[in-house]
C-alpha cells in the first residue's frame, strides 16, 4: 500500500531538521514524491534490485567505516576493554554510544537508494530474497532461481525508519513529539477501519498522544533522578580524570593498582635527549589523601602566531625539541610537557590555556596531536613559590606540611640531618635514603589495616612500612623538603622510559602515569624535578601487563600511523578523497543497473520494446488483436483475452472459434515456465498467419 501523498516527504524533512541534514532531507522529499507525476518507469528485473540493495549495504558499511574514522571511536572501544577505572570506561562507552547513534541518523540516507528504485520501478515491492545474500548465494548454488515471493513493499518501513532516527538526534523539543505524532496520525488515517466513525477514531487518537505525552515526560524526569543518584555515588569514590584542581591518591588503600597497558602517547627526540618525566600538573597543599593547589590557579590564554599552530607561553631561547603524539577527546586535551617547555608549533587548535600549576589545556584541536615541543634547562610553566603577607603568622602553601603528618615528617628530617644543607645535598640526600631503606610495590599490603591509632598512612609508611608506589614516594620527598626549609610541590605526569620497538619512539602507557617532587632553586629561579621512586618501578608494573597487550600494541601503532597521516600527511583532507571514491562507486553501481534498463512511458507502451523484455511477448496472437482493434473490436481496459474474444464473437463477421485453440497456445507461451515445445510454437505462428489471411479475404467486421 502507498502511502498517503506528502506523508514521507513531511517525515524526512522533521529528520533532516532534527539531525542538521536539511539540504540532504529536500533533496530525498523532492525525489520521492515527484514521482507521482513523473510517468516514465524502470523495468527491474530481480538482478537489477539485488544491486539496488547491495548498493544500499555497501553504502551502510562506508558510512560506518566514515563515522568511525571521524569520531575516534575506534579508539573508544578499545578504551572500553582497557581502561582501568570506571569513570574512563564509562567515558568511552558514552563515545561510542554517541558515534553509533550519529551512525544511525544515517540510515534514511543509506536506504535512499532502495525506496527510490522501488517508486521509480514498475514493480510495487521487492522480492524478500533480495535482502539475503547467504540465500541468494544458496539459491544459485543448488542450481535453482532466485525465490521471487514472498514480497515486501518498503515505504511504510521506510517511514518507521526516518521517524526512528528523527528521534535519534535527542533534541528534546517537545514540538517534536507532536510532529511525530502528526506524521503517524496521517499514515494510521490512511489504513484506518471504517466500523468506527471519524470523530471516535480522533478522540481516541488524542488520548493517545496525550497519555504518551505526560508518560514520556514522566520517564525523563525518572531518568534525570537516576542519573543524578549514580552520578553523586560514582563521584564519592572514583576520581575525575580531567580534573585538575585536585588530585586524589591511593595513599592509605589496601590492594593492587589496576593501571592498563594502553598506549596514551608517543614521544620522539627531534633535538637533543628524549625527556624521562613530561609535566602534567603540580600541587602545592596536601589534605591527605588529596592534593590540591592554593590559591586556586586561573587560566590565562596563550598568544598564538600568525599561522594558528604555533603557541609562546615563554620567551627564552629553546636548546631541545620533541614530538608528542597523542589522542584528544571532541578537541579537547591537557598535554604533558617537557619541563622548561617555552614553545608548542604544530598544533591547530582554537585556544590554548596555561596556569600557574603548569596545565596546558587545548580546545577545537583535531582529533590526533602530533605537537613540537620546544624546551630547555631554565624556567618552566608556573609561578615563583607563593609568598604570604604575614610570614610571622603564616605559611606559604609551598612550605606547609600538615600538622597530621609533622611529627613523622620532622622525625625523618632530624635524622638525616637535612637543617641547614644546600639544596643540592638535601636532594642527594632524600635519593639515597629512599633507595637504601624502601621499596616499590603497588601492591600494597594487609599490614596497612595494622596502622596504630593516630598514625596517618604517610607516616607509617615512613616509619614502619617502607613499601608504597610513587604516590607515597613523591608526597614524602615533598614534605621533607619543606621541613628542611625548601618550597616544594607535587607533581603529577607521565614517566617516558619504554622504547617502541623498531622506532626511534618512546611509548607511554596508562601505567606510566607517575608521581615526583619538584623543588624551588632559589639560585637558578627554577623548579627542579627530584624522582625519588625506585627506578624499577616502571618494570615491576610491566609484570602485570596484559596477556592480549602485543595485540593491542600491534593495532595502536597501525592507528597511529594512520592518524599521523589523516591529520597532518594528509593536510587533514582525507575525508574529502574517501568521499569522492564513494561517490564514484555509486556512479559506476547506478549506471550498471540504469544501462540495462529501457525506459517506457507509463501512458504508452511500446510493443516492439517490450518484447525485448519479457518472455512470449513476441507472440503472433498480438498481432490478431491489432487486426481486430483496428476493425473497431479492440479490447477494453482490464479485459482478458478470453473474455473480449466472447463478448465480441456476436459481432464480429469472422471465424473466431480457430482463434480459441490458438489462445491457448499464446497462454502457455507468455505465463507457462516451460514455455512451448518447437513444434507447438510453429503451430501458434502457421495457424496465426492462416486466420490472418483468411481474415483479410473475409473482409472487416463492425460493430452490429
Amino acid at each position: 500500500m502507498k502511502p498517503p501523498p506528502f506523508l514521507l516527504a513531511a517525515a524526512l524533512l522533521l529528520w533532516g531538521w532534527q539531525t542538521g541534514l536539511l539540504a540532504f532531507a529536500l533533496l530525498m522529499a523532492v525525489v520521492l514524491e515527484a514521482a507521482r507525476w513523473i510517468e516514465w518507469r524502470v523495468d527491474f528485473n530481480v538482478k537489477d534490485f539485488n544491486r539496488v540493495v547491495d548498493l544500499a549495504s555497501l553504502l551502510g558499511v562506508a558510512g560506518g567505516i566514515y563515522c568511525i574514522l571521524t569520531r575516534e571511536a575506534t579508539n573508544q572501544v578499545m578504551a572500553m576493554f582497557q581502561a582501568a577505572s570506571f569513570t574512563a570506561r564509562s567515558s568511552a562507552m558514552n563515545s561510542v554510544s554517541q558515534t553509533t547513534f550519529i551512525y544511525f541518523q544515517w540510515i534514511p540516507m543509506i536506504l535512499f537508494p532502495v525506496v527510490a528504485a522501488l517508486i521509480y520501478s514498475t514493480s510495487e515491492q521487492y522480492p524478500r530474497s533480495c535482502f539475503f545474500m547467504l540465500a541468494r548465494r544458496a539459491a544459485a548454488r543448488a542450481g535453482l532461481p532466485q525465490p521471487l515471493t514472498p514480497c515486501i513493499n518498503l515505504s511504510y518501513p521506510y517511514l518507521a525508519v526516518v521517524l526512528f532516527s528523527a528521534g535519534l538526534a535527542n533534541q528534546r523539543n517537545e514540538w517534536f513529539y507532536f510532529a511525530v505524532c502528526a506524521v503517524m496520525a496521517a499514515a494510521l488515517w490512511a489504513t484506518r477501519s471504517r466500523r468506527f466513525s471519524t470523530i471516535v477514531w480522533i478522540a481516541t487518537l488524542i488520548i493517545v498522544v496525550k497519555a504518551g505525552y505526560f508518560g514520556h515526560r514522566g520517564l525523563n524526569q525518572l531518568q534525570t533522578i537516576v542519573e543524578n543518584k549514580v552520578a553523586a555515588w560514582v563521584s564519592s569514590w572514583v576520581r575525575r580524570s580531567g580534573d585538575r584542581d585536585t588530585a586524589t591518591t591511593a595513599i592509605g588503600k589496601i590492594g593492587q593498582l589496576k593501571l592498563s597497558g594502553k598506549i596514551v602517547m608517543r614521544v620522539e627526540a627531534e633535538t637533543g635527549p628524549v625527556p624521562m618525566l613530561l609535566r602534567d600538573t603540580t600541587f602545592n597543599r596536601f589534605n591527605s589523601p588529596h592534593w590540591g593547589n592554593s590559591p586556586r590557579p586561573a587560566d590565562a590564554l596563550v598568544q598564538v602566531s600568525d599561522d594558528g599552530s604555533s603557541w609562546t607561553m615563554l620567551t627564552k631561547s629553546p636548546t631541545n625539541a620533541v614530538l608528542l603524539s597523542s589522542f584528544s577527546t571532541r578537541g579537547q586535551a591537557v598535554l604533558a610537557i617537557p619541563p622548561g617547555t617555552s614553545s608548542l608549533q604544530n598544533l591547530p587548535a582554537a585556544e590554548v590555556q596555561t596556569n600557574r600549576a603548569g596545565v596546558v589545556r587545548t580546545t577545537g584541536a583535531p582529533d590526533f596531536l602530533h605537537v613540537r615541543a620546544m624546551h630547555g634547562p631554565g624556567p618552566t610553566i608556573g609561578d615563583r613559590p607563593v609568598k604570604v603577607k604575614n610570614p610571622d603568622r603564616e605559611v606559604s602553601p609551598d612550605l606547609a606540611v600538615p600538622p597530621r603528618e609533622q611529627e613523622s615528617v620532622k622525625r625523618i628530617a632530624d635524622e638525616l640531618a637535612l637543617a641547614g644543607k644546600p639544596n643540592y645535598e638535601i636532594a642527594r640526600t632524600l635519593t639515597r635514603f629512599f633507595a637504601d631503606n624502601f621499596k616499590y610495590g603497588s601492591f600494597l599490603p594487609n599490614s596497612l589495616t595494622q596502622v596504630p591509632m593516630g598514625t596517618t598512612p604517610l607516616s607509617f609508611f615512613l616509619l614502619k612500612n617502607r613499601r608504597g608506589h610513587c604516590e607515597y614516594f613523591a608526597t614524602a620527598t615533598v614534605l621533607l623538603m619543606r621541613q628542611a626549609g625548601i618550597p616544594a610541590r607535587y607533581v603529577y605526569g607521565w614517566s617516558v622510559q619504554e622504547g617502541e620497538k623498531g622506532t626511534s619512539r618512546f611509548i607511554v602507557r596508562e601505567r606510566h602515569a607517575h608521581a615526583w617532587c619538584v623543588y624551588w632553586d632559589e639560585a637558578t629561579h627554577t623548579w627542579v624535578d627530584l624522582d625519588t621512586t625506585s627506578p624499577d618501578w616502571v618494570a615491576n608494573e610491566s609484570q602485570n601487563a596484559s596477556f592480549w597487550e602485543p595485540l593491542t600494541d600491534r593495532w595502536s601503532r597501525a592507528w597511529f600511523s594512520f592518524s599521523q597521516w589523516r591529520w597532518y600527511g594528509g593536510a587533514g583532507e582525507w575525508q574529502n578523497y574517501l568521499l569522492l571514491a564513494l561517490l564514484g562507486l555509486i556512479a559506476l553501481l547506478a549506471w550498471r543497473v540504469l544501462a540495462r534498463q529501457r525506459r517506457r512511458n507509463t501512458g504508452a507502451a511500446d510493443l516492439d520494446e517490450e518484447w525485448l523484455h519479457r518472455p512470449g511477448l513476441d507472440s503472433e496472437f498480438y498481432r490478431v488483436e491489432a487486426l481486430l482493434d483496428a476493425r473497431g473490436l479492440g479490447r477494453r481496459d482490464g479485459e482478458a483475452l478470453a473474455d473480449w474474444l466472447a463478448r465480441i464473437e456476436p459481432l464480429a463477421k469472422l471465424p473466431l472459434t480457430q482463434l480459441r485453440q490458438l489462445l491457448a497456445l499464446h497462454y502457455r507461451l507468455r505465463f507457462d515456465p516451460q514455455g512451448l515445445q518447437q513444434g507447438e510454437r510453429e503451430a501458434l505462428r502457421g495457424g496465426v498467419s492462416d486466420w490472418l489471411a483468411q481474415a483479410k479475404t473475409t473482409g472487416s467486421g463492425h460493430h452490429a
